[in-house]
């Protein structure tokens, strides 16, 4: 059998280079290159041993995340790093923070304040109210409450749903009731008026009995449904984006913390530089998902009526009366303060007001 330190020195720069790579991938490995079997233990430690070659000993690691603060401010204007706490820099003058991380050993409500308390501490300063996402961890709620109180918060739809379907057989007639359950629960969520809402939930009641109404009876509505929440979440209903950057950043997960850090600074670098290439490509005013959009909602209500009130405040008739008032930047079917992004409606009193669609763009 090969002994771990071979294996470390053969797999060293590959490991280096590639550090998720597996135990049964380096098994594989061997066998394909070397015509050899080695055990998993070997192949795991061996990993193990390589990595300590390459990254150094990680409980050192932790020790050198001081000089490594005092390096980003030396070579990055405006970033804030406290503990193992950071912050990307402004830029163009507009405080805007893309990525905040701290290096924590558990989610507990303890270290989700610590974290939050430095967010807090940027945040307030300049006045500026984010929206939160989160699947509901307990100690983020509790913490919430405690550095945040009164902050919008939405609760991730996907979480929510898995928490539902949980409590379904997963066959027969328990797999179609999941799926009729799912469908009410997402009428629910995305319902833009308090009216859709309760025909929904009353129906989601009746057809989930019991079972869903544990677990709804436990859920603010104000913190997942959109005719409730009172902050903006852009139209975005499931913490998607986090789940994105976890996936992304995995392959530095087993890496020592310094390592670990470096890698995802050296990725959002890549990825900034990426997309500063695309964008010069641009020859929209907004990038051309947006823009697309912007001008499918001005078609969708190309023949509707449109009626002054007062200045900024119109009445559009679609398949029903809605009012508009520009100024305040609501429409009340609320699609446009649900999504922060002019909706049909408003897209046609702007228009009939003759003004710029781009200026009521956030």
């Amino acid at each position: 059998m090969m002994r771990s330190r071979v294996v470390c020195s053969l797999f060293m720069d590959i490991i280096h280079a590639k550090p998720e790579l597996k135990p049964v991938e380096i098994i594989r490995e061997f066998k394909d290159y070397y015509d050899i079997d080695i055990s998993y233990y070997h192949a795991l430690f061996g990993k193990e041993l390589a990595k300590l070659d390459v990254h150094g000993d990680e409980s050192k690691s932790f020790n050198e995340l001081v000089w490594y603060a005092d390096a980003v401010k030396e070579t990055n204007t405006g970033p804030s790093t406290r503990g193992s706490f950071s912050m990307l820099p402004e830029r163009m003058g507009i405080k805007f923070y893309p990525l905040a991380f701290g290096v924590v050993d558990s989610e507990t409500e303890e270290n989700w304040t610590w974290f939050l308390q430095h967010l807090a501490a940027i945040l307030l300063p300049i006045g500026r109210v984010v929206t939160f996402f989160s699947n509901r961890n307990q100690g983020l709620l509790n913490a919430m409450g405690f550095v945040f109180p009164g902050w919008p918060h939405f609760h991730c739809y996907y979480h929510l749903k898995l928490n539902l379907i949980s409590k379904y057989p997963k066959s027969g007639y328990g797999k179609l009731l999941q799926h009729r359950v799912i469908n009410l629960f997402g009428r629910c969520a995305y319902a833009v008026t308090k009216e859709e809402f309760k025909v929904a939930m009353d129906e989601l009641v009746i057809v989930g009995s019991s079972k869903v109404k544990t677990i709804i009876y436990d859920l603010s509505r104000d913190h997942y449904v959109n005719a409730f929440f009172k902050g903006m979440h852009y139209g975005e209903m499931e913490n998607s984006l986090a789940e994105s950057l976890n996936n992304w950043v995995g392959v530095f997960r087993d890496l020592p913390v310094l390592p670990l850090i470096e890698g995802i600074r050296q990725k959002l670098m890549v990825l900034n530089s990426q997309r500063r290439i695309e964008a010069e490509k641009w020859t929209t005013i907004l990038c051309p998902k947006m823009e697309t959009r912007l001008w499918e909602n001005a078609e969708a209500g190309r023949t509707w009526a449109v009626r002054r009130s007062r200045c900024t405040v119109f009445e559009v008739f679609a398949d029903y009366s809605v009012m508009v008032d520009l100024e305040q930047r609501t429409c009340s079917y609320r699609l446009w303060q649900i999504d922060g992004f002019p909706c049909t409606h408003a897209v046609s009193a702007i228009l009939a007001k003759k003004d710029s669609v781009y200026d009521y763009v956030e």
